[in-house]
């Protein structure tokens, strides 16, 4: 079965037996929190067509987004698999759907399925090296290639042109003044390259766009098109080869 996201869409058939019932669908509206600073993490989002913000607190109360997720994958993995309370505040960027699991469900198969840990850990090495990549770009480069790149990412990561987006929260994202990025957006929305108005904004001219970004958006891209191999890797496998795999996983863990 296929969904949007893209690591429950690689799910090896045992696995998906037992998470896929489990799943139910919500709405995330946007600034929604999912997760405070300290929170148990009870339940997983794997997103649709919403996109998250991962933001770390400082001492002084300020945030600065350390990480996005979108239909890529989920956050809170590493908390949720080691039942570590979460370090970080994830609230909705972009209003959307979701899947939403209980956390037990999600962590007790990973200690009996060595398939759904190898997955997860593939999904929270591309994240973290999203992340390293999105800090050393904001401290490194230009406005305008950082707000290309960014803006890029995240129709990557809705899988749509067109998403709910503000001045204000751009600033935000990318760690400058209002003026300074509407500045910017202004001079892409006269170029074509994008269109805007009340909260909405929509991207004209993709290639026009890549071009105007930072090398750090194909960096970025790389990591989250590894992760949509997996669900291409996943496709060309027959069914008896997932079930074998699965019985065979469940017959080293026994002797194990």
């Amino acid at each position: 079965m296929q969904f949007r996201n893209f690591l429950l869409s690689a799910l090896h058939e045992a696995d998906a037996a037992v998470i896929l019932p489990e799943l139910r669908e919500v709405s995330l509206r946007r600034a929604q929190l999912l997760y405070e600073v300290g929170d148990e993490i009870d339940t997983v989002y794997f997103p649709s067509s919403a996109c998250l913000s991962v933001l770390t607190v400082l001492a002084n109360g300020d945030e600065v987004e350390t990480a996005t997720v979108g239909r890529e994958s989920a956050p809170a993995l590493l908390d949720c698999a080691t039942d570590k309370r979460s370090e970080e505040r994830i609230v909705t960027q972009i209003s959307g759907s979701a899947l939403a699991l209980p956390a037990s469900v999600y962590r007790s198969r990973l200690l009996e399925s060595r398939s759904l840990m190898a997955l997860t850990l593939l999904h929270i090495r591309a994240l973290a090296r999203q992340a390293d990549i999105g800090v050393g770009c904001n401290a490194t480069h230009n406005v305008e290639g950082r707000l290309a790149r960014w803006l890029l990412m995240t129709g990557d990561r809705t899988g749509s042109s067109s998403f709910e987006l503000t001045q204000d929260y751009m600033a935000i994202m990318t760690g400058v003044q209002r003026t300074t990025v509407s500045h910017v957006a202004a001079d892409f929305k006269a170029g074509g390259l994008i269109d805007y108005t009340r909260g909405k904004l929509t991207i004209l001219n993709r290639p026009a766009l890549m071009r105007r970004a930072c090398g750090c958006y194909a960096a970025m891209a790389q990591q989250f098109e590894s992760l949509r191999g997996n669900v291409a890797e996943q496709a060309t496998i027959p069914m008896a080869t997932h079930l074998g795999r699965a019985r065979g996983y469940g017959r080293e863990l026994s002797a194990s």
